[in-house]
Parts: structure tokens; C-alpha cells; sequence
């Protein structure tokens, strides 16, 4: 199921397969999501993305970005993120790990301060871009494939792996071992050439616009059901219907009610897949008002009604 459940403040619910292993391992496909995106959204895990199969458009923060094919990207952990296929209807499995920073070493350790620290907690460091053209990180992109094999079998989703993936890596007796061997090899690399990743400074203002923007999402996470005014979702943040635009359009180049509609898809996802509700109760629980508008702006939206998205097979 290709959904994200958030918290008040757009926060993913992020729960780990195995707490004493906090590392998780998916992989989103992306012509299963509204607009063919993952929507913007933040946890406390970092996080690793791959594109196998097509340029993706990437938002960080405010940042618009463009992941070419068979790059890779490392999320630092509270950014607001986001990804956009660029070609819809092709290929687009896209494999990624979210982890604690607990899984490579205690946190007050002399190890993870002295050289995980630097790069994880690093407020100018709000992502790392890994591409096969450079060098140097070219080894960070192997133990990366290489971790997602691991998982794969480990977490038992190997058939929704990508070939490249399933081809390249034998199961593990030790997986957790070489997992956390290459991660933290991973980290080995980008510590050593940290002066060569490129650092990107924020201004008090964009925090401000994201605390902003948080407040909103925390209003329609609670009142999606409901009829929601631009009004009333600018009013959440204590700003102007004007401000609130910009708010929305810096951090997710869409209007505030155009996020409410895709928020409320996102929930009707849910409750078509794992639900018995009928396709009348979904829409008036997820805000449409009728049965109608909701199959209308569904089939907008996914190129298939709500019936047909139910009967698919996930």
C-alpha cells in the first residue's frame, strides 16, 4: 500500500520493523501515488533515496531539486521532503532506507560524535546528492545496493525489489552485521571527503515559513473531513489567505487547496485498501460531500475510479 500516515505536523509515523534494529527498508512505486508523487512530508529518521528507472524532481526544504537516473540522495533527519516522477506511466520502483542514527553507534559515543555527528546533525548538510560519475562516491553507491538486498531479505519484501537489486546480492546469515558494516562504511566515505560535499545555509525566514507551514498541516490533518476555507487553514497559522499561499507554494509549489484535496486522496487510499466501507461513506469521511465529486477527482487524479483502485492488487 503506497501511503504515508502523518502526524499533526506532517510527520511521518515511522515505526520500525524491529526496534532493537531501527532500519527499515521500502520501495515506492511511484505511479501508485496521487500526481505521481510522494507528498511532502518529514521524520526523525534519515533517509536514503534511489532512482533506478527515470529522473525524479526532489524537494528538500524549499529547495527544488532534479535526481538524475542512478543517483542517489541522503535526507537529513526533520526535513521536509518530497518526490515527483518526471515521466509517468514508465518504470519508477524506487527502493530507500529510513534509519535512526542509533543503528551505527550510541549516540554519546566517542564514534558517532567524532564522525557521525558531523554529518548527520549538520544544519548546512540538509542532504548529500551520490552520483556514479563522481569517484569517491561511487563506493557509497555499492554498499547502498547493497544494503537494500540485505533488507530486502530481511524484511521479506525481496519479489517488490527492483532486478538490479535481487540480481546483485545473496542472502546474509549475518544480515544485520553487514548491514550496519556498510552503513557505517558508508558514513567512513563521506566523513573523510566531507570538505568536497557541498553545504547549504538557511536564513531564520525559511524556518519561520515551515513552522508556518507545519501549524496548516496540522489544521487539516484534524479537520480534512470537514469543509475547509483557505480562511480558515491561514487562520491555523495566525497569517494572511496571501501568506499562507506563499507558505504552500515556496515548500510545495502547489495551492493550500490543492494539498488539502491530495491529503484527502491519500486517506481514501487507505480506507479503500484496508477498509470494507462502500465508496459513499469513504468520500463523505475523507471531506468530498458526495460520492460522485470524490470517483470524479479520484479518476483525476489516479486514471482509474475508487472501485477499480480496490480491486488492485497490492
Amino acid at each position: 500500500m503506497d501511503t504515508i500516515l502523518l502526524d499533526q505536523q506532517l510527520r511521518e509515523s515511522l515505526q520500525f520493523a524491529d526496534p532493537t534494529f531501527p532500519i527499515n527498508y521500502y520501495v515506492d512505486d511511484l505511479n501508485r501515488w496521487a500526481d505521481h508523487q510522494v507528498p511532502l512530508h518529514w521524520h526523525l529518521g534519515y533517509e536514503f533515496f534511489s532512482t533506478i528507472h527515470q529522473d525524479m524532481e526532489v524537494q528538500v526544504g524549499h529547495e527544488h531539486l532534479l535526481l538524475r537516473k542512478g543517483e542517489s540522495i541522503l535526507i537529513g533527519g526533520g526535513q521536509l521532503h518530497s518526490y515527483r516522477m518526471t515521466e509517468p506511466g514508465k518504470d519508477c520502483l524506487c527502493p530507500n532506507i529510513v534509519f535512526s542514527d542509533e543503528v551505527l553507534a550510541p549516540i554519546t559515543s566517542l564514534v558517532f560524535t567524532k564522525y557521525f555527528s558531523p554529518i548527520l546533525n549538520d544544519p548546512t548538510l540538509p542532504y548529500i546528492i551520490f552520483s556514479p560519475e563522481m569517484e569517491w562516491q561511487t563506493m557509497v553507491l555499492e554498499y547502498l545496493f547493497s544494503i537494500y538486498g540485505l533488507l530486502a531479505a530481511y524484511e521479506e519484501s525481496w519479489g517488490s525489489s527492483p532486478e538490479c537489486i535481487r540480481v546483485k546480492t545473496k542472502k546474509s546469515e549475518c544480515p544485520e552485521i553487514e548491514v550496519h558494516q556498510k552503513l557505517v562504511s558508508i558514513f567512513q566515505i563521506l566523513y573523510c571527503h566531507r570538505k568536497k560535499i557541498p553545504h547549504i545555509k538557511s536564513g531564520g525566514r525559511d524556518q519561520q515559513t515551515q513552522i508556518r507551514l507545519q501549524k496548516m498541516l496540522r489544521y487539516i490533518q484534524e479537520h480534512f473531513a470537514e469543509n475547509i476555507s483557505l480562511e480558515q487553514l491561514s487562520g491555523s497559522a495566525g497569517i494572511s489567505r496571501s501568506e499562507a499561499g506563499r507558505c504552500f507554494k515556496k515548500y510545495y509549489a502547489q495551492p493550500p487547496m490543492t494539498y488539502v484535496t491530495l491529503y484527502r486522496l491519500k486517506y481514501a487510499q487507505e480506507l479503500l485498501a484496508n477498509s470494507s466501507l462502500t465508496i459513499h461513506e469513504i468520500a463523505f469521511q475523507c471531506g468530498f460531500g458526495d460520492s460522485s465529486y470524490f470517483i470524479k477527482v479520484f479518476r483525476k487524479h489516479f486514471n482509474q475510479t475508487p472501485s477499480e483502485y480496490r480491486n488492485t492488487d497490492f
